[in-house]
């Protein structure tokens, strides 16, 4: 399914070949009207400000990568993101409280090599990595939306920085003469990374399409497919 904003008359993403193809399109008017125009949305903006050319093409990166089919299944999506992201987020607590902190002790963490990054210890590995997984995340989110290489820049520095003091304890092993515990700490560095990783890309996902999905609700305009209004019982 392809999506596509249409300024003035220019068309940024053809549709060619493909029945499903969705577009934003102005809420009322023919089909000569159904092209979104900056005079259009000026007639209905009252107290909000015009959006710019920068905010819809955000908002088609966003529709195209996500595909709600209408603003009903943009809404099911942002609770089943949100939902999912909190049970994730949860599980990521527990986690942590219990393998790092209550049994961190029977689980060697006192006695794991200090890492080679400042010296810290397991405890404090343990609780950078998901922080470093977290804003890379972030960052990931912001530079494929916002074409923002910089972002993606840091985005990539911070992965692999948590991926080298994840698996810093194997290295321990197989180059010093650290235990075989060390498997079971970087086991659990990973466990974090991976929880945090999907835990903050399901709720960026879920605040990017109710922003998507509020823009909808205050300009006229909907998903609709290509050249025709949109579908009946879609606008709100």
């Amino acid at each position: 399914m392809v999506y596509d904003v249409w300024r003035g008359r220019w068309q940024l993403v053809a549709g060619e070949g493909d029945s499903e193809s969705m577009a934003l399109v102005p809420l009322e008017g023919g089909e000569e009207d159904a092209i979104l125009q900056y005079s259009d949305i000026e007639s209905y903006s009252g107290d909000t400000s015009v959006p710019t050319a920068d905010t819809l093409e955000l908002a088609e990166s966003i529709l195209q990568r996500l595909q709600p089919g209408d603003r009903h299944e943009m809404g099911q999506m942002v609770y089943r993101n949100a939902i999912a992201a909190g049970v994730l987020m949860m599980a990521v607590a527990l986690f942590w409280w219990l393998t790092v902190s209550v049994f961190g002790k029977q689980l060697g963490s006192e006695d794991a090599q200090l890492s080679l990054i400042f010296d810290l210890d397991y405890k404090w590995v343990a609780a950078l990595v998901p922080i470093l997984i977290f804003v890379a995340t972030t960052l990931m989110k912001l530079s494929a939306e916002k074409s923002q290489p910089w972002a993606g820049l840091a985005a990539g520095a911070m992965l692999i920085l948590a991926l080298f003091l994840a698996i810093e304890p194997i290295g321990h092993l197989a180059f010093g003469s650290a235990p075989p515990i060390m498997l079971l700490h970087s086991a659990r560095l990973i466990a974090l990374g991976v929880m945090v990783h999907y835990c903050a890309s399901m709720f960026l996902d879920a605040l990017l399409l109710r922003w998507v999905r509020d823009l909808l609700a205050n300009f006229p305009v909907d998903i609709s497919p290509l050249g025709g209004a949109p579908a009946e019982g879609q606008a709100e």
